[in-house]
């Protein structure tokens, strides 16, 4: 018979909490589109173990799997198992598969029959394969493709409200390749070599200008990296420009909780290199491809925003 657990870092849950992921009966907790992740993947090593069985899975798609034997098939072939799942259909793919970001919560499976006298459970992460896992480590530059999204809520001392960034097409302009990045009249256009902004459009009229185009996430990030972008912010339409100058860093990870779901994310902090005062930081989610969360000062007060949904484009074979 086997006994121990292995847990992975995870942040804490009250009981209550945790009541809401295994009871069906609780309908006031939604499941996020990790937890739906990992119960899809564990159904199919549910069905090669007679003996393991997914037990319960935390928002940010770790899980536990609960058995009463390692002989074989045991605790170790079923986390190989998953492994081999995760592999073979990687996140980021079944989320562009997915026709919704969200999935009606499935029933967590029993822990009952054989798994009586003594139990074991074992405790890994789906996005261990993936840029995501126990530990971030460092995250690459996402690959945007057309039709890809992110919805967002921002409110302010001034107002609230919701936007769509849409990523509409690749295009060179200016003798350089970029990405253009839609939300209703506003163009955004995006290096697309590092992400850098190079300006935005408003009806077809350039509003603002980066000289140099700014920076905000040198990839790859790791917890700790700093830069220090210096650029001039211009706009036309106004007759200003602004110079800024920026302390930036990865300040360390966090698993952050917003409408569209529970996010393993590398915070970035932002500070006026002059004032020493907060210029803005975000929360950046790899497996989102972009942030999840963000808070910028303006001269009003602080402007906050959160990823209230996504979707990918189909991705070419």
């Amino acid at each position: 018979m086997v006994s121990g657990r292995t847990v992975g870092p995870s942040p804490l849950f009250a009981i209550a909490t945790l009541a809401c992921f295994i009871v069906a009966g609780c309908a006031t907790t939604q499941e996020t589109p990790q937890q739906s992740y990992v119960w899809q993947m564990g159904r199919i090593c549910d069905a090669r173990s007679p003996f393991w069985r997914m037990e319960r899975v935390e928002a940010d798609g770790r899980y536990v799997v609960q058995g009463a034997t390692n002989a074989p098939p045991g605790r170790n072939d079923y986390v190989a198992c998953m492994q081999e799942q995760f592999t073979k259909t990687p996140y980021r793919e079944w989320l562009s598969q997915r026709a919704t970001a969200l999935e009606s919560a499935p029933v967590a499976p029993s822990s009952s029959g054989s798994v009586t006298s003594s139990t074991a459970t074992t405790t890994q992460s789906p996005l261990a394969t993936t840029s995501v896992g126990a530990s971030l480590e460092r995250a690459l530059k996402p690959t945007w493709t057309v039709g890809d999204e992110w919805s967002y809520r921002w409110q302010s001392p001034e107002g609230k409200g919701t936007f769509v960034w849409v990523v509409d097409r690749f295009e060179n302009t200016d003798g350089i390749d970029s990405v253009v990045v839609k939300s209703g009249s506003r163009e955004s256009f995006y290096r697309r070599e590092d992400g850098a902004l190079r300006h935005s459009t408003v009806s077809g009229r350039v509003e603002s200008r980066f000289n140099p185009p700014f920076l905000s996430l040198p990839f790859p990030l790791e917890v700790g990296k700093e830069w220090h972008p210096d650029y001039a912010r211009e706009l036309p339409m106004a007759r200003q420009t602004t110079e800024r100058l920026l302390d930036c860093r990865v300040d360390g990870e966090e698993s952050v909780t917003v409408p569209a779901g529970t996010f393993r994310t590398f915070h970035v902090i932002c500070n006026n290199q002059r004032s020493k005062l907060l210029n803005f930081e975000l929360w950046y989610a790899p497996e989102v491809g972009h942030m999840v969360k963000e808070r910028t000062r303006f001269s009003y007060g602080i402007r906050e925003r959160e990823l209230t949904g996504f979707k990918f484009a189909e991705r070419p074979q």
